[in-house]
């Protein structure tokens, strides 16, 4: 669709080779769940963590990128996982207060920000690996 914010997100995401590490708090977006997919397709290692409440919404692309192979963890606490960000092979972050919903990028005002500078990104995936490991499976509790 030209140069809208959509395509040049789906730009950047595509860019991803190896590893897309994606930590949002809402994710419906049908165009960014293909893209999601397509990678996940084409051998780059996909994983996502999200909100707990949210992934369960309807429209979510949460369940379609699980049931693709793609490793998605959650939170298991009150309050939002309300990150918003991705790193594309560990070198290309992108963050902002955009959801990656329809609604997000059609109609609200919202920022993203795209950087390769190592000093923003190596932040960013710190707090993923935090994160992630953190929202492992093995350590969930069940009452």
């Amino acid at each position: 669709h030209g140069d809208c914010p959509l395509s040049r997100l789906l730009r950047h995401l595509l860019t991803a080779r190896r590893s897309l590490d994606i930590c949002l708090f809402a994710f419906s977006s049908p165009q960014l769940g293909r893209a999601v997919r397509l990678l996940h397709r084409r051998g780059v290692r996909v994983r996502i963590v999200t909100d707990a409440q949210y992934m369960g919404l309807q429209g979510s692309q949460i369940g379609l990128l699980r049931q693709a192979g793609i490793q998605v963890r959650h939170d298991q606490e009150s309050g939002y996982m309300h990150h918003k960000f991705a790193v594309v092979d560990g070198r290309m972050l992108i963050t902002g207060s955009l959801n990656w919903t329809t609604q997000a990028i059609q109609n609200n005002r919202e920022n993203v920000l795209v950087t390769e500078d190592v000093e923003y990104v190596q932040p960013f995936l710190d707090e993923f690996e935090r994160i992630w490991e953190k929202y492992n499976p093995i350590n969930y509790k069940f009452f």
